[in-house]
């Protein structure tokens, strides 16, 4: 799939709006490998890749002219499906156009099969690299487009490695001599549209057949995203273009072995539009940013790029999307959010989770879960704070875990999760710890389990969650589990930490979105508790750690298993939302 950047630098007159573009189409998928032969299938070429930014690919690379589109036009955005994997007699697929109004970028070449007599490679944006087999010479391989890519590499001689894809900013390179490296993937074009230098449309490497005394390699793919060549010794499986790069599919080897053989498919591509200056002029994107005196809109799957002003979104902050209804402002860190007119307004407000107890400790807490609905907003700015999730705690030590932090908006504040507690603290220190969601109680040697702490702490109407679950007092004590939005945290039994409180559901992002899951308590023997829905880490046992909870979830963290350290919790988010 593609890229294409978009950067308006002027609104001219009643002309429309002056947009610089970077297009980038999908990468090609890589070629097939069967499961004995020798030699390697061809690295697919990069999607070809046109820009008026920094550069183009291909030759000459010429940056190109800004188009001017007319205001109160929907302009088509058409990111371009990687191609697929290669199957026994066909090349890897083609990758898909990318298309921007009148601009096209065409899809990279898929890699050439390994085979008695290898399928020729494909042409494309950037070309597909050419196959190999014993005492096959294949030196024909996927040509590149003028000003998009280049050539893909070719088996250079009667040896067991093939070509590299092609990428934006260079050749694929040949496939070597016998049991030698298969040929690496062309290298991409790095392009700062999106406000930091990122590179797309690398090639895929070659694959290699390595045996006996061989020292070969599979080719590395192309920087931008291309896939790395898969060879024998070591197993080492090719991987796919990177979605959202224009990345050729790395190529397999022919061999017995099963990891390093077979084929890839090619990456997605993205879209991104930039204009100057800060006020959104336009709307459309998987998501709306601003960086460097200019809006930013990326498309990461197709979509429509609009001009029209009743299409522009009324407020500025954080990452704005629409599901067609709504605009759709997520904050995953601080900021803020300013309307530029008066509003009506739905949100959603998670904290932070709390970390994980160390050694047998109890889950975090989730962080507190708040929603209010048609809440007036005016033409001002207003503070966004996202609370951190807390720390886990620290194995068999006193480094003991953090509560969750607090978020933020509007006068509307959400409590962070409770903190997990540890195997070494004794009634009444192992009691759990109270908070948006309290976290699980601790596990205790010497009688009398432990209680979790409470949940929605402080008060709020409705709840902003609920309870941990009990640790165990057995031979083999367990901490309890986090409570969670949507329920309280389980009880530990004997050996059995208890799992991490339900989170509850919400859409405000556009889709169903289950937050503020509690953290699964940990044990020593037995099984530690499940994370919560809504992202909760798990438990650990024995000597390993919890898992963390999920990131702008709320989710609290796992506690850790005997000796083990509890994990870190989620980072909270708040959503705001209005109609279009």
């Amino acid at each position: 799939m593609p890229i294409l950047g978009v950067l308006a630098s002027a609104i001219t007159g009643n002309l429309g709006m002056l947009v610089d573009y970077l297009v980038v189409a999908g990468g090609g998928g890589s070629g097939f490998t069967n499961t004995n032969g020798e030699g390697g299938a061809g690295g697919g070429g990069a999607g070809g890749l046109r820009s008026t930014v920094t550069a183009s690919g291909g030759s000459p690379g010429t940056v190109e002219s800004a188009l001017s589109l007319a205001l109160n036009t929907a302009f088509t955005v058409t990111v371009g499906a990687g191609g697929v994997p290669g199957v026994a007699s066909t090349a890897g697929g083609q990758g898909g156009n990318s298309v921007f109004a009148t601009i096209t970028s065409t899809g990279g070449g898929g890699g050439s099969t390994m085979a008695t007599n290898p399928t020729v490679a494909g042409n494309g944006g950037s070309g597909g690299g050419g196959g190999s087999a014993s005492n096959v010479i294949q030196t024909t391989r996927g040509t590149g487009t003028a000003n998009q890519g280049f050539n893909g590499g070719a088996n250079a001689d009667n040896g067991y490695s093939a070509g590299g894809g092609g990428g934006a900013s260079a050749a694929g390179g040949a496939g070597a001599n016998t049991y030698s490296n298969g040929g690496a993937g062309g290298a991409g074009v790095a392009v700062a549209i999106s406000g930091s230098s990122v590179t797309y449309a690398g090639g895929g490497g070659g694959g290699s057949y390595r045996d006996g005394g061989g020292s070969g390699n599979g080719g590395s793919g192309g920087a931008g995203g291309g896939g790395n060549g898969g060879y024998q010794s070591g197993a080492l499986a090719p991987t796919a273009g990177t979605a959202n790069t224009g990345g050729g599919g790395g190529a397999g080897s022919g061999t017995p072995d099963t990891t390093s053989r077979g084929s890839t498919a090619g990456g997605s591509g993205i879209v991104i539009a930039r204009y100057s200056g800060t006020v959104q002029k336009a709307s459309g994107g998987n998501t709306v940013t601003t960086s460097g005196g200019n809006t930013i809109h990326t498309f990461t799957s197709s979509g429509v790029f609009n001009t029209t002003a009743s299409f522009v979104a009324y407020a500025t902050g954080g990452t704005v999307t629409t599901d067609g209804t709504n605009w759709i402002h997520t904050f995953t860190g601080s900021g803020t959010f300013t309307p530029t007119q008066s509003l009506t307004a739905d949100y959603l407000i998670v904290a932070g989770g709390g970390g994980g107890g160390g050694n047998r400790g109890s889950g975090g807490g989730a962080g507190g879960f708040r929603t209010a609905a048609s809440q007036s907003l005016t033409a001002q700015a207003y503070t966004v704070t996202i609370g951190a999730g807390g720390a886990g705690g620290v194995g068999y030590t006193t480094s003991y875990a953090a509560q969750g932090s607090d978020s933020v908006f509007n006068a509307i504040t959400s409590a962070g999760g409770g903190r997990g507690v540890t195997v070494d603290q004794v009634v009444p220190l192992n009691v759990g710890i109270a908070g948006g969601s309290g976290s699980g109680g601790g596990a205790n040697y010497s009688g009398g389990s432990a209680p979790g702490g409470a949940g929605n702490t402080p008060s709020t109407s409705p709840s902003q969650g609920n309870s941990g679950g009990q640790g165990s007092d057995t031979a083999q004590p367990s901490g309890g589990g986090g409570g969670g939005a949507g329920g309280s945290g389980g009880n530990a039994s004997s050996g059995n930490g208890g799992s991490g409180g339900a989170g509850s559901a919400n859409s405000y992002s556009g889709s169903s979105v289950t937050y503020a899951g509690g953290g699964g308590g940990g044990t020593n023997a037995g099984t530690g508790g499940t994370g919560g829905t809504g992202g909760g880490g798990n438990g650990g046992a024995s000597a390993t750690n919890g898992t963390a909870g999920s990131t702008n979830l709320g989710a609290g963290g796992g506690g850790g298993g005997g000796s083990g350290s509890g994990s870190s919790g989620g980072s909270g988010v708040v959503v705001i939302r209005y109609a279009i």
